[in-house]
């Protein structure tokens, strides 16, 4: 359609007529307006020489600089968005440590629990394991031995890291034949027989010091120097620790009955905890070693 109107308009154009005069007219007209326009915008200051408008160019101006402001500010925005992006990073990583501090705790704080736990589990079968000894004496002196070697692996389960640790307990009483020596009385698994022959001194032995002085002696190594300690009996060193805890009723002598100890393969095998449970354990079957000793129903030399 648009190409028909254009071939009409032309067809006019080249017939003459009053259409041709009447366009060039229009034609003429239009070129007077728009030489008005433009001398009008110039003299009035409006555009330049070529038309130019000057005041699209003041405002493109502006507009740049405009521009470079936006983009300092934008620079800047973004320098404090990277430093709260840091400031949190750092509070990410606390908040991380908090909960990695808080979980160990708690993993502690569960281990230390069900160590607890089992240990009171420990104590109560010792408990009763030692009552029913002291009930029925006459099982007991049947069964001595065994009674006693599962008291000690109640004791022994109570250690930490026992498996590493290897502890062998001993108890040894005084000997009714020779006063400056201590004897036999019972022993753990783990022991060899020879176990059974040797006789502490009671004034150059752990066990003797312990018997002594009627107090706990503990050495954390027995190769360090100035500590009493009968060094011939370890000659084939299976062990470094030692620790030695008198069977006793308060602080009087006389009724002390016994030495109980605990041997330690490393060196510092015991900590305060686990030298506390040895002495609690010590107590426990106290009562059961005494009655034995003193009314001499079972023969001391095991």
């Amino acid at each position: 359609m648009v190409e028909d109107l254009i071939k009409l308009v032309e067809k006019l154009l080249v017939d003459g007529g009053w259409f041709s005069d009447f366009f060039k007219i229009i034609f003429a007209i239009t070129l007077v307006l728009i030489a008005i326009i433009y001398l009008y915008r110039f003299s009035t200051g409006k555009s330049d020489l070529l038309g130019r408008s000057k005041e699209e160019g003041e405002q493109a101006k502006p507009s740049v600089k405009n521009l470079e402001e936006q983009i300092k500010q934008l620079q800047t925005e973004k320098l404090e968005l990277e430093k709260k992006a840091e400031s949190l990073n750092e509070e990410t990583n606390r908040l991380n440590q908090m909960l990695n501090e808080s979980t160990q705790l708690y993993e502690e704080l569960d281990e230390k629990y069900a160590d607890e736990t089992y240990f009171m589990s420990q104590i109560m079968y010792t408990k009763e394991e030692v009552n029913l000894a002291m009930a029925n004496r006459e099982n007991f002196y049947l069964n001595r031995d065994d009674i006693y070697k599962n008291l000690f692996d109640y004791l022994v389960n109570t250690i930490k890291g026992f498996r590493e640790k290897r502890p062998r307990v001993v108890i040894h009483v005084r000997h009714p034949e020779k006063p400056d020596r201590l004897i036999h009385y019972a022993h753990s698994s783990g022991h060899s027989h020879r176990v059974r022959e040797y006789e502490p001194l009671i004034d150059e032995s752990a066990a003797g010091r312990a018997w002594r002085t009627n107090q706990i002696y503990y050495i954390p190594d027995i190769e360090a120097e100035h500590c009493e300690y009968d060094r011939k009996v370890n000659n084939k060193k299976y062990y470094r620790s030692i620790l030695c805890v008198p069977l006793k009723a308060g602080d009087d002598k006389s009724l002390r009955i016994g030495v109980l100890s605990v041997t330690g393969e490393p060196a510092n095998a015991y900590e305060s905890i686990e030298i506390d449970r040895i002495v609690l354990f010590a107590s426990l079957i106290y009562p059961l070693v005494y009655l034995d000793v003193k009314q001499k129903e079972v023969s001391l030399h095991g």
